[in-house]
């Protein structure tokens, strides 16, 4: 390669990280910012604020504030599918074998991006408590329902193998998923409001697996599958 050419690679590498840095900063200022104010509260003026940058150069990258929501939820959103699969991986490979550890399977999967995004989890839970979906442009609020629409389907075909393979007793697995869901994002709201000021990961945990246990033992069969042996 010519040198030239070397160095206008190197040159247009360097923009890209710093682009990528400065895009960075600006969704976790965000995220601060609607952590901070709610949603409805939060001005691009605040988010250009704490990022350190002018509005102008958000507008560069986001067209909205709804633009900067979006990005924000979707790592989330993409998590819980992720661990999704793994489940469903495990449930093909034999390796839940019960519809114990299929429950508690996809509790976990839930509970993981909570894990990672706890600040985004929480203001996705005040953002659909408010009722704001009817906030984002049209165009937004369909892509993010299209993400989160792949992630209940996806959870409700796990549920629906679970009964097929006789591991769960027959049920409305629309009902089911909204179940789970509702007391996974119950029990954390719960225990952020009465250990907001310290951390209290285990009893969230403990709580999050007594639920898990006691949606199991309502739902669940005393069938076992055999493990596959590995050829």
């Amino acid at each position: 390669m010519p040198k030239t050419d070397q160095h206008q690679l190197v040159c247009q590498r360097r923009r890209d990280r710093e682009k990528a840095q400065r895009i960075a900063g600006i969704v976790e200022a965000a995220k601060s910012v609607f952590a901070s104010k709610g949603y409805l509260k939060a001005t691009m003026d605040e988010i250009a604020l704490a990022a350190e940058v002018t509005k102008p150069t958000i507008y560069l990258y986001f067209k909205a504030k709804d633009d900067l929501f979006f990005t924000l939820m979707l790592p989330l959103i993409e998590d819980i599918h992720k661990q999704l699969k793994k489940v469903e991986a495990r449930l093909d490979a034999g390796i839940i074998g019960d519809g114990d550890n299929l429950i508690q399977s996809i509790f976990l999967a839930f509970y993981h991006s909570y894990e990672i995004f706890p600040e985004t989890f929480r203001i996705i839970q005040l953002f659909q408590q408010q009722g704001l979906m009817g906030e984002l442009r049209p165009e937004v609020r369909q892509a993010l329902n299209e993400k989160g629409r792949k992630n209940f389907t996806l959870c409700r075909d796990l549920l629906s193998r679970g009964m097929t393979l006789g591991l769960l007793h027959p049920a409305n697995v629309y009902e089911l998923a909204d179940v789970i869901w509702g007391l996974l994002v119950g029990v954390i709201q719960l225990e952020d409001a009465k250990f907001y000021d310290r951390k209290c990961k285990r009893t969230t945990e403990n709580t999050l697996r007594l639920a898990g246990q006691l949606i199991a033992r309502s739902i669940a069969t005393h069938k076992k599958l055999r493990k596959r042996k590995i050829p």
